[in-house]
Formats: structure tokens, C-alpha cells, sequence
């Protein structure tokens, strides 16, 4: 079980399952999406089924990039599960595909449409494992696009669109961090970042103004969001500023680089602790608080115990 959990990484799924329920809580929350499967299932059954899709494409984004990588792991990361022998090139690949049908599965509760975004997600991230990674300018942004149409599966006709711009900028913003505190090659020449920042540009004007053209009668703001509302997302975005400096300030680059991984991924949960403060909705918003405290807690322990997997039992004197 270690095994399969370090394969897929799906300890850090926390953030993808945040940023999906969110969507789902707008859509209930919204009477223009009542026909909706999103809308109309049951409460528990749509989070869980949003909870199967978002840690089901996770885990197929993880054991894939293991599967893809071996023989480049086994010289630069040789703990990683495949190179170190405690699962085999075969098992990672029945893992892989096993957490895609998951996904395609538990997406079908979502209609049609929800398997179509769930295909495309797992061909955004087939494409960055296979392709995308080697080209950084094009598989950064391929990053960010993976999670704007993750966020999509539950209401592919959702307006309200700035939420998932957050978490697709939140998402480019740390696979670039990520890449120069990693040295990954090839390196972010100039002209690349000056591409990614021309991508990004291109790519938030054409999904906010997807939300703006479909709106009708400036509906792209839910009513019950205001201008003030919108400083709650803008503290999220610079507490997780302040906190990751504050984490990884004198510390060594992969150190950093760890940190800012698990943190990055995480901090999804906070943004959108935010977005419900901002429509009004607290108790949601203490219930995703919950859920990253869930999660936090989970990542500490399983890291605990996969540290001591591997030791000799020993007793403290």
C-alpha cells in the first residue's frame, strides 16, 4: 500500500478534490444549473464521485510520469518505487490504467460532457509525461490547462471562470518555480519564459472571456459575490507567498523544491476556503478548511510511516 500511495502520489491529491468540490458547491449554489447532474445527484454521492475523478486522474498523472521516467529515475532518483524494485514496470502500468478507468467511471455520474473533460484531462497529461515535459514553454502550460479543464468536469457551462483561472495561474506559477529550483533540462531559456508568458496571457483572456461571452446580463459575478468579497482570494494568493518564502528561505534547492511541491499542492484547498468566504458561504468554507487540515494531517503521517518503512525497528532509550 506504501508502494502504490509513493507510485501515485496521491497523498497530494488533497488540492485536486478541493478545487472539483468547489465547482460543484457554485453549481448548487446556482439555480440557472439546476438540470445539471451536478445540481440534481445527491450531496454526498457528488462529492464522492468528485472525489474519485480528481484522485483518479491524480493518481494516473503520478504512476504515469514513474512509468514514463524509470530508466531516467534510476539514475537521478533511484528511491522512487520502479527503479528501487518494489514494484514492477508491469504492476506501475496496471496501477496507471486502473486510475484513469476510475476517473472515466466515476465521471460518467457528471453526463457526457464530464467524460469528454475527463478524457481530455488524461490527454493533457499524457501529453506533458510524454511530450510536454521536454518542451518547457509548451508543458508548463500544459499544466495549467489540465486543471482549468479538471475544474470543468462537474459544469462544463459554469460562467463564473475567475476560480479556475486562480488555480490554473496557482498551478503554472509552481511547475515553474519547480523546474528552475530543479535545474530541469532543457532549461527556461528567455525566449521560453517569454512564450510561457505569452501562452498564459493567451490562455487566461480566452478563459475569462469564455465565462464573460456566456454570461448573460453580466451574470459572469455570482450576486452574492461584491468587490469586497475579492479580498479574501487576493489574501490566499499572497499568504501563500509569504508562507513558502518563509518555508524555504536558506534552505538547499530540492529541499525547497519538496516544500514547494507539497505546499503548492495543498494551498488549492485555501483558495478555495477563500472563494466560499467570498460568496458568503462560511460553512462550506470551514468544511474545506477541514478538509486541508485532513490533508496536512494525512501527509504528515503517511510520510512518517514511509520514512520508517524501510528502518530497522528500533526503541528510544
Amino acid at each position: 500500500m506504501l508502494t502504490a500511495i509513493q507510485l501515485t502520489r496521491v497523498t497530494m491529491a488533497f488540492g485536486a478534490v478541493a478545487d472539483l468540490w468547489l465547482v460543484v458547491l457554485i453549481t448548487r449554489e446556482a439555480p440557472e444549473y439546476a438540470y445539471l447532474p451536478a445540481s440534481r445527484l445527491p450531496f454526498a454521492g457528488v462529492l464522492f464521485v468528485g472525489a474519485m475523478v480528481a484522485t483518479g486522474l491524480f493518481a494516473f498523472g503520478g504512476a504515469l510520469n514513474d512509468l514514463l521516467d524509470a530508466r531516467h529515475d534510476g539514475t537521478f532518483s533511484p528511491q522512487r518505487p520502479i527503479p528501487a524494485g518494489r514494484v514492477r514496470s508491469g504492476q506501475a502500468a496496471v496501477v496507471t490504467l486502473g486510475a484513469l478507468l476510475v476517473a472515466m467511471v466515476a465521471a460518467a455520474a457528471f453526463g457526457t460532457a464530464g467524460i469528454l473533460l475527463t478524457a481530455l484531462a488524461a490527454a493533457g497529461i499524457l501529453f506533458y509525461d510524454a511530450v510536454g515535459k521536454h518542451v518547457p514553454a509548451m508543458g508548463l502550460l500544459v499544466v495549467g490547462l489540465v486543471h482549468a479543464v479538471h475544474m470543468l468536469i462537474p459544469n462544463h457551462e459554469l460562467t463564473f471562470t475567475l476560480p479556475i483561472w486562480l488555480a490554473a495561474t496557482h498551478a503554472v506559477a509552481v511547475a515553474t518555480a519547480l523546474h528552475l529550483l530543479e535545474d530541469k533540462r532543457p532549461a527556461l531559456t528567455p525566449r521560453a519564459i517569454a512564450a510561457l508568458a505569452a501562452g498564459w496571457l493567451t490562455g487566461s483572456i480566452l478563459l475569462l472571456g469564455r465565462g464573460w461571452w456566456q454570461a448573460d446580463e453580466g451574470g459572469f459575478w455570482p450576486s452574492s459575490l461584491t468587490a469586497g468579497g475579492l479580498v479574501w482570494p487576493l489574501l490566499a494568493v499572497g499568504g501563500f507567498a509569504w508562507f513558502v518564502r518563509r518555508k524555504t528561505r536558506g534552505l538547499p534547492a530540492a529541499s525547497a523544491a519538496e516544500k514547494l511541491r507539497r505546499y503548492g499542492s495543498l494551498w488549492t484547498c485555501l483558495y478555495a476556503v477563500a472563494w466560499l468566504l467570498a460568496l458568503g458561504e462560511v460553512r462550506a468554507a470551514l468544511g474545506f478548511a477541514g478538509f486541508a487540515a485532513c490533508g496536512i494531517a494525512t501527509i504528515i503521517a503517511i510520510r512518517e510511516v514511509t520514512a520508517l518503512a524501510n528502518r530497522p525497528v528500533a526503541f528510544r532509550r
